[in-house]
């Protein structure tokens, strides 16, 4: 039985924060460990492998470092990242911990919308939500860890074009 989304509520012009789920804050701190923790071992290996027991300390000391930094890195990301859907006018992403950036999506730029989930998306349910647009460099923007109705919603939202289409029987 197919799960029907929502409807969004209208709201006033600072638009609707939308929810962003925890399994996003996993997600992001899994990938930035994967990341730091290369990137640590990366810097370690040359060392273990020339000069093993000088370099060995230095590899001990990077990789719990290398993760706590990217821990505490995505739980500041994931505080800051944010969206918030303006009825009527389009989509602001607001994201970034060191360089932050405002990203803006009128509706009237909107050529189409993909709606995606990998496996760990499925796994907590949420969905990632792409809006490609017309006229900018910035061709495509992503909002991430929404749950998957919510999704489905924004998506019908954003597109009325589509609900005013005639249908065929």
């Amino acid at each position: 039985m197919p799960e029907t989304a929502p409807a969004l509520p209208q709201e006033e012009t600072t638009g609707q924060a939308l929810a962003k789920l925890p399994g996003l804050l996993w997600l992001i701190r899994l990938r930035s460990l994967a990341a730091a923790l290369l990137a640590a071992g990366l810097l370690a290996l040359p060392g273990l492998l020339w000069a093993p027991r000088p370099w060995a300390w230095l590899a001990l000391t990077l990789l719990p470092l290398a993760a706590a930094c990217s821990w505490r890195y995505a739980t500041r990301y994931f505080a800051a990242y944010q969206a918030r859907w303006l009825p009527e006018e389009g989509v602001v992403l607001n994201q970034g911990v060191w360089w932050r950036s405002e990203v803006w999506v009128p509706m009237a730029r909107l050529q189409h919308l993909d709606l995606s989930q990998g496996p760990l998306d499925r796994r907590w349910g949420m969905a990632s939500l792409s809006l490609h647009t017309a006229g900018t460099h910035d061709h495509k923007t992503r909002i991430h860890g929404l749950p998957l109705a919510q999704a489905q919603a924004l998506r019908e939202a954003l597109l009325p074009r589509l609900k005013a289409a005639p249908e065929h029987d």
